[in-house]
Parts: structure tokens; sequence; C-alpha cells
């Protein structure tokens, strides 16, 4: 979709997608959110807003998926009265991410921010649109199913979150994102489906209008075919690193990096130093390992260093409270 104007708007407009002044301020200065809007009022219509209230989105990504585990993300959703109606796959490059997380990055290492564009688009991701089921809803469908999801840091998580269910391995390779707000939809949706951002809208006026409803289950197949099986356990990683070191290095570069990575790895998990990824993607090469394997991505996600001593983040927000206190304008369903 071609780029458009930042949108304008009063404040009152923006109180059914957001309670933050600040996010409407930054979003604004983007080319995602106008064209976001755009979509959803073409597709949608007059209703668009109360519709996006109750919706969330939602992206299975690549380890989920590797680890066949779509089908109890799915049942979580609906065990939670989430209804999955439209599903898209697609590949989370570089650049989606930098854009998705502009301002929550802000804090965040070189290594850490290295290690998750690989992870984001080591394959195929699905990005699943659901409709919001439960009764006497209080704050937009989007917000409840973040707060569900739980944080990227698995020791503030919860055991029903439904990252702690899905086995999230850690802050980088952390199994689902959700948008925050309807406001966030808008503009995720524009950033990791340019292409087909009318056609999601459209899906999603098929089902809301028309009660046409896509095949999930194929969507799912679909990704399961292009996306070979992969366990998320980092110890089993370790042990199958460290099974494939060669005895003896062919040169003494090879040597060198071998000797670096079978004192490492165990050093790594006894939690000991911090895992440096420039010299532990060169050390696999130089012993013939691809540094973007899952285990390598396993291993290097656990142990490196995730922020900056002092980082803030430009946006570090939740929101329910500020809805529940009528900051955000809640429209009928």
């Amino acid at each position: 979709m071609a780029q458009t104007a930042s949108v304008e708007g009063t404040q009152d407009f923006w109180r059914v997608f957001t309670t933050d002044s600040v996010k409407v301020e930054l979003y604004q200065q983007e080319q995602y959110l106008a064209q976001g809007l755009d979509a959803a009022q073409r597709a949608l219509g007059s209703d668009y807003a109360a519709i996006l209230q109750g919706l969330a989105m939602l992206v299975i990504q690549a380890d989920v998926i590797a680890a066949r585990k779509v089908e109890l993300c799915m049942q979580y959703a609906r065990d939670h009265d989430f209804e999955p109606i439209v599903a898209l796959p697609f590949v989370m490059e570089p650049q989606m991410t930098a854009a998705t997380w502009r301002f929550q990055f802000d804090m965040a290492t070189d290594d850490s921010l290295e290690l998750c564009d690989l992870y984001c688009a080591k394959s195929e991701s699905l990005l699943v649109i659901l409709a919001d089921r439960s009764r006497d809803r209080t704050i937009p469908a989007s917000l409840r199913l973040a707060e569900l999801k739980g944080p990227s840091a698995p020791e503030r998580r919860t055991e029903r979150n439904l990252r702690t269910v899905l086995g999230a391995t850690n802050q980088i390779i952390c199994a689902v994102h959700c948008s925050d707000e309807p406001l966030d939809i808008l503009r995720e949706t524009a950033i990791l489906l340019p292409d087909r951002l009318l056609d999601l809208f459209v899906e999603i006026a098929d089902v809301v209008d028309r009660g046409i409803r896509p095949d999930i289950d194929e969507k799912v197949a679909a990704v399961y075919r292009s996306t070979p099986r992969h366990d998320m356990d980092v110890d089993h990683a370790v042990a199958r690193l460290l099974s494939r070191l060669p005895r003896h290095g062919a040169d003494p570069r090879e040597g060198d990096a071998m000797e670096r990575l079978r004192e490492n790895l165990p050093a790594w998990q006894r939690r000991e130093r911090l895992l440096s990824w420039p010299m532990f993607s060169q050390d696999l090469r130089s012993v013939g390992i691809d540094p973007h394997s899952w285990d390598a991505l396993l291993v290097a996600s656990e142990y490196v260093e995730y922020d900056r001593v002092g980082g803030t983040k430009t946006l570090a927000y939740s929101g329910h409270a500020e809805w529940e206190a009528d900051r955000g304008r809640l429209l009928a369903p």
C-alpha cells in the first residue's frame, strides 16, 4: 500500500483507540497509523472503531510454529473467550521488527537487537485476528489479550499467562506478540502486512458483516509444512552444540574456537558470564556450525545481555486503569 500522510484528529477522536496522548503524537509522525486507519475505514465502514475495539491481534511467532504449539495457542485464546477469525502467514523481516518495537527498543543492547531480528525472520509467523466474545467488556479486546499474554521477561510472568503456557523460552524468543490497543492494531497491521493491509481488513469485514469464515486450520497446516519441527529447550540446544564440536581443530583458528565453545557453553549454563554474540557466532562459523540455526539462537538469546544499563523505553504503557477510569471511550459492541 502506498504511503499516506500522517492522520490528524482531535483528542476526543483518539480516545476510542488509546488513552495515551504521547503514543498518538509519536504514531502521527509515521505513515503506518494513517495507512491502517484508511484501510479499516474503507473495509469496515462507519462502525470501524467499535469493531476494532472488539478485536485483538496476535502474532504467533516462529518458535511456536517450529515447536508445533499453534493449536495450544489457539485453544488458550478460545478458553479465554477469544475466537480466531482471520489468519495470515508472513515473514517478520528486520525492518518490521525495528518499526514495530521502535519505541520499546531504546534500552536494548546491539546483541539483543540483532538476535531479535534473526529470531523473528527465522521462518514464517502467523498473524491472527481474534474477536472478543466475552461479556461486559470494560477494556478493548486488544488490551485484554495483551494482559493475558504476559511480559517478555519469564520471571515476571504468571502460570496463567499465554507465554507461560506455551513455554516461551526467554525475553527474546518469547512465542507471541499482541497489539496493546486499537491504535496499535492500526499501526502494526500496516507495518507487518504492507502489501496485504486492505485485504486483511476486507477479510475481517467478511467475517463480521457477512459471516464468511476462512479456513484457519489450513493456514496452520501450511505454516507447519513450511517450517521444520524443532524443540525450544535451551539445555537441549547446549547439549546438541557440544556434541557437534570436532574433537580436534583442523587449524589453529578452528582449535581456538572449539576450545572457547567447550569452555563457554557450560559456563553460560551456570550463568557465570554473559554471551557475546559476535564472538559466539564467529566461533560457531569457525567450527562449521550455522550461527543462525535454532540451537545457536536459543543459546544466544538465553545468555546474552538484554538491556543497556540506564536505558529507558519511550513507551512503556499498559492502559488498563486509564480505560476503566474512562480516559478512553469504549463504544457499544
